[in-house]
């Protein structure tokens, strides 16, 4: 074997201290893994072409050639050649930015180097011309793609450098940055002692090379050269001195890393932040984050939270202002749907980090059970209260998660109850005649407790974790899921984690800057225009806004609008960039050009952009840019304190009604959010979602400000004004709107201005008995943060139906953000896993419906020579599943033979292996299937139950009742049946 040393180092052999240094210096981050690639970068043979998504390489290429005159350019630009053969010739170096998965043919001469001598020039050929080479030219290439897929020619011609951060590589970057702001000492220690260390080596190379020259020059008898003598005695003295010195720098460098190991947790809680940030992108595409950004704030708040003496406070100081301001500066930027999922992320990955949740619990919470049926022990006669899924569901948690075993036992001796904040979750009932009394309580530490065979665990709310708690509510109790999520990242994180982030433009305007744009992230119906102008208003600054809603033709315009304001200090509001595709990459353009050191902003100059989520919506201007979603809030506390919060003093309080006007102003109010959560009921609300707007709600408010300017109260009038056109107008469907009518006149009639009115059977809802804008939103903040179903009108079932889809949007959206190749819980590698579901489906699956088997008298014509209707429904099904069955089979059968390296894995099976990795069904099969919700372990049990009613069917003929929604087209099965069903009818009657 080849020796190799036990402290081996690339960043030691092929890079010096002080070089790494000038490169920091440069714009290089100080981790490890960033020192190695640009090792690479600068010592590689061939050009590199560098995977850059969080644009560290590009930053460092720039600060490092700039002095050298860099030419910055894409492979989209028109003088892309004109500009490589200038840089070739003179001998400057080029960066090409954003570089795909395919390079332009055009650069592989230089790619290859393919360099000629011809009559003593040196040559290479570019296009159609040949341009001298200058040896000091240089090329560099980046790519913003995270994940790109290049072709083998392309790892042949260029060194392909992955400068990608890592948690480990990031934590590094970050504690750098930490000790920097807290210890500028040791960072003061550590430069002297890498210059003190470079002029050391400097001396002695010094030395050496002159040792060299005189024995070079030295003629006769080395021992007579006096000069060359006393030179080596001078070398021998400086290499002790510096071997002392050297030994002294150990020491001073182990000191200085016991010193900046104190802040490793502060930057352990900034890297993991930063990569559930960066996560969001995966759920939606206006979710981009920067690293520059991101580091910029982790600096500021180091910089501005509060000091303290003792070490450990001002760690837990930092900890928790670094958390609180990320979760404030992205969950500003999310969709109400999304924000509860960012804070339980947060929550989960720092536990995790923190060994309070295991990767198996992770796991187990997230994917589910494994995706199979199989024989379990039959449900305990004693257990009449629990059904038999849930049973076979308590069975299966036991076997998958050593944590919950005794659990089935248990279930039937002693009552199984766990608490999660102030939601209990009963699997049992609390007496029963059979329960063994006075359990004795678990120790402290569980491995050390013995229990006799057969007795009872009992006390599992003492024995689980707040997590393992939360997994059983999941499991038995996914309605109350969104509840408990939300007080768990209360009581592990704090309740800020569960408020919304302040979204007041006083507050995104200071972070702005005339280089940083603000970004209105658009939902149906939503406009920020009202409430921009109202502080642009309060800030004096109406006349100077220039507003344009883009659209084709508009780019120009918005263009000269910008440079013009760039000029003047005016502000810019470019409206709907959705609507400009075309336009982007020139917006994307100019707003770069703005962090240019020789741009010139005004100081009082803003951008404002607003946007529906869109793919193409330039990544850079989302990255770097301050985003907040405009959007109603979620909840009616939310809603009525987003109202309230718009409402001005003079507006609530100085008008000639007095009382009734704040509560009818407040009732409006109400009435504007029930009908916007009474969407999250689906049909059981509103026949068709309508999006309606805030606008509605200051329209309907002009309104009666209009018809009551005269102190009176024209009733009929306001409510068919409100009804019919505010509200109605948006609405289509009529039984939608007898619907709205309805529900308005209780928050909007006469008998809302009596005194101790409410609006439902709660106490809770009411108009508070004063005119004060201050008293009300006192009181709005009283409201409770889950609302009753009875302020909508609907009954606890609409509400525990609305519950569990919430519950499973969430959880499916935090599965798509999670890493795909996971080992399972039961630590088998993800081969394993899919190997094995893909032998049980396809034991458990037909491999087709064989019609030929049915039984012939179905198929028997009548006396007019038809078969029966229903049979021929029959056939149709047949032919339908085995379609999807010829999909899943054929496709098991080649993921298994991909697995074992017998055929390629293709994209779709590719898709289909993570799928089920994830318990979730593949597109590919759900492409085939009929419409469901379910995950893969249930979908492949209903489907089997499908199978066996139309394979019951075929064996004995036409069942005496029929499982309507198993047809896979129930609505074509269900008209041949009525209409069977008519001609029965008839023809009894006929009799």
């Amino acid at each position: 074997g080849i020796p190799v040393s036990e402290d081996f180092s690339l960043v030691n052999t092929l890079a010096d201290p002080f070089e790494i240094r000038q490169w920091n210096l440069e714009g290089l981050p100080r981790d490890t893994v960033s020192t190695e690639n640009a090792i690479l970068v600068t010592k590689g043979r061939r050009w590199p072409l560098m995977i850059d998504p969080q644009d560290q390489a590009n930053r460092w290429i720039v600060g490092k050639e700039r002095k050298n005159g860099l030419k910055v350019v894409k492979l989209t630009d028109k003088n892309l050649l004109r500009t490589l053969e200038n840089a070739i010739r003179i001998g400057l170096p080029v960066l090409i930015e954003e570089v795909g998965e395919t390079l332009d043919p055009a650069l592989e001469p230089i790619l290859l180097k393919q360099t000629f001598v011809q009559a003593g020039r040196l040559l290479i050929r570019l296009g159609d011309s040949d341009v001298d080479y200058d040896k000091n030219f240089r090329f560099y290439m980046t790519s913003k793609l995270s994940n790109p897929h290049y072709m083998p020619e392309i790892f042949i011609k260029v060194t392909i450098i992955n400068f990608t951060v890592t948690i480990l590589g990031l934590e590094d970057q970050l504690l750098a940055d930490v000790v920097r702001l807290e210890r500028p000492d040791l960072e003061e220690q550590r430069n002297a002692l890498i210059m003190r260390i470079n002029a050391d080596k400097q001396k002695l190379k010094d030395i050496e090379d002159k040792i060299l020259k005189l024995l070079f020059q030295s003629e006769g008898n080395i021992l007579d050269d006096e000069e060359l003598i006393e030179t080596l005695n001078d070398s021998k003295i400086v290499s002790k001195e510096i071997n002392i010195r050297l030994k002294e720098a150990e020491e001073t460098e182990e000191k200085i890393s016991k010193a900046r190991a104190k802040y490793i947790p502060v930057a352990t809680r900034g890297s993991v932040i930063y990569f559930v940030t960066a996560d969001l992108s995966e759920i939606d595409p206006m979710y981009q984050y920067s690293l520059k950004y991101f580091t910029s704030l982790f600096v500021k708040v180091i910089e501005t939270s509060e000091k303290a003496a003792e070490l450990e406070k001002r760690l837990q100081i930092l900890l928790d202002g670094i958390t609180l301001t990320m979760y404030n500066n992205i969950g500003r930027g999310l969709f109400e749907r999304h924000k509860v999922c960012f804070s339980f992320m947060l929550c989960a990955e720092i536990m995790k980090n923190a060994g309070d949740i295991t990767m198996d619990e992770w796991n187990f919470f997230i994917r589910g059970l494994p995706p199979l049926e199989k024989d379990r022990p039959s449900k305990p006669v004693q257990c009449t209260f629990m059904k038999t899924i849930t049973w076979n569901l308590l069975v299966d948690v036991e076997e998958a998660m050593p944590v919950y075993s005794g659990m089935t036992g248990d279930i039937k001796l002693t009552p199984v109850q766990v608490n999660v904040g102030s939601y209990v979750l009963q699997l049992n009932p609390t007496t029963l005649p059979n329960y063994i009394p006075n359990v004795p309580e678990p120790p402290a530490d569980l491995s050390t407790e013995d229990l006799p065979p057969g007795a009872p665990r009992g006390h599992w709310n003492a024995r689980l974790n707040t997590f393992q708690k939360l997994t059983l509510v999941k499991y038995f109790k996914p309605e109350a899921l969104t509840e408990c999520l939300g007080t768990f990242v209360s009581e592990n994180l704090g309740g800020a984690f569960m408020e919304n982030p302040p979204t007041d433009l006083s507050v995104l305007y200071a972070d702005m800057t005339q280089s940083v744009p603000l970004i209105f992230v658009l939902s149906s119906g939503s406009d920020p225009m009202a409430a921009f102008m109202r502080f642009a208003k309060d800030k004096e600054y109406v006349e100077r806004v220039h507003a344009i809603s883009l659209g084709q033709g508009q780019g120009p315009v918005a263009e000269k609008l910008m440079f013009a304001a760039m000029k003047t200090g005016d502000w810019v509001f470019l409206q709907n960039c959705h609507l400009a595709k075309s336009w982007m990459l020139s917006m994307e353009e100019i707003i770069k050009n703005f962090s240019d050191p020789g741009a010139e902003l005004h100081e009082d100059f803003r951008l404002f952009l607003s946007s529906m989520p869109a793919p193409f919506f330039p990544v850079s201007v989302l990255q770097n840019g301050i985003k907040v979603t405009s959007e109603p809030p979620k909840g009616l506390r939310s809603n009525l304190r987003r109202a309230f919060g718009e409402l001005t003093k003079s507006d609530f309080e100085d008008h000639i009604l007095k009382t009734d006007w704040c509560r009818i102003i407040f009732g409006i109010c109400l009435f504007h959010a029930i009908v916007l959560e009474r969407r999250k009921f689906g049909p059981l609300a509103f026949n068709i979602p309508y999006e309606f707007a805030d606008s509605d709600r200051e329209c309907a408010i002009d309104n009666f400000k209009l018809f009551t300017s005269d102190g009176e109260l024209p009733w009929d009038a306001l409510q068919f004004i409100t009804a019919e056109i505010t509200y109605g107008g948006r609405v289509t469907d009529e039984w939608d709107q007898r619907c709205l009518k309805v529900v308005l006149k209780r928050f909007f009639a006469r008998n809302t201005l009596n005194e101790g009115y409410h609006y439902c059977s709660s106490d809770v809802y009411f108009a508070p008995e004063n005119t004060s804008l201050e008293k009300y939103k006192e009181y709005v903040e009283t409201l409770p943060l889950i609302d009753p179903p009875e302020i909508f009108d609907m009954n606890e079932n609409a509400n525990v139906s609305f519950q569990k889809k919430e519950s499973m949007y969430m959880i499916n959206t935090i599965l798509e953000v999670q890493p795909r190749l996971v080992s399972g819980g039961s630590g088998k590698s993800p081969d394993e896993i899919v190997f094995e579901m893909a032998d049980l489906i396809l034991a458990k699956l037909p491999e087709k419906l064989d019609i030929d088997m049915a039984l012939p008298e179905m198929f028997e014509p009548d006396e007019k020579g038809r078969i029966n209707s229903l049979s021929t429904v029959l056939s149709q099904e047949i032919v339908r599943f085995n379609k999807l069955l010829h999909v899943i089979i054929s496709s098991l059968i080649n993921i298994k033979k991909a697995i074992k390296g017998l055929a390629v894995m293709s994209e779709q099976l590719e898709e289909i292996f993570h799928a089920i990795v994830l318990n979730t069904v593949p597109n590919m099969w759900a492409d085939a299937a009929y419409p469901s919700l379910k995950p893969l372990a249930s979908w492949v049990k209903d489907l089997d139950l499908r199978l066996q009613f139309i394979g019951r069917w075929m064996d004995v003929g036409q069942p005496k009742s029929y499982w309507l929604s198993g047809f896979f087209f129930p609505q074509g099965s269900s008209r041949e049946l009525c209409r069977t069903l008519r001609a029965s009818t008839m023809y009894q009657s006929t009799r």
